[in-house]
């Protein structure tokens, strides 16, 4: 776990999985949990313009470009509920190429939490 902070006054328990772990802090802190299958997912179902585009590369089988995705967290960030509460972006980005794109699209965030966990304890977790 790490140090109890102003910004975690808690602390974080980083044996429980990523997807845990952002429930906890959605729950603490009130803010809006995106993850970028769940966004895929939904502006697919809402038949939005980005959605439309990612279900293409879906129903082929493809990977969603970043632009795609891009488009539909940019879209998502607009929403009341995130720009009233904030939100918590999961999963997203997964590398610089990513990281780039977001900042090309005017998309930062204030707070950055990166959970580094040792090769050895990822394969504990998976074999028990």
């Amino acid at each position: 776990a790490c140090p109890a902070s102003e910004a975690f006054p808690g602390g974080l328990d980083f044996s429980y999985p990523l997807s845990a772990q952002c429930e906890r802090i959605r729950d603490d802190f009130g803010v809006v949990h995106l993850s970028t299958g769940d966004m895929l997912r939904a502006a697919v179902a809402a038949g939005t313009e980005v959605g439309l585009k990612a279900k293409e590369f879906m129903e082929s089988g493809q990977l969603v470009p970043d632009e795609v995705i891009i488009g539909i967290i940019n879209e998502r960030l607009r929403q009341d509920d995130c720009v009233k509460q904030g939100w918590l972006l999961d999963g997203f980005p997964r590398t610089r190429a990513q990281a780039d794109a977001l900042k090309d699209a005017g998309i930062s965030a204030d707070i950055f939490i990166l959970l580094d966990v040792p090769d050895s304890a990822l394969v504990e977790r998976v074999v028990g």
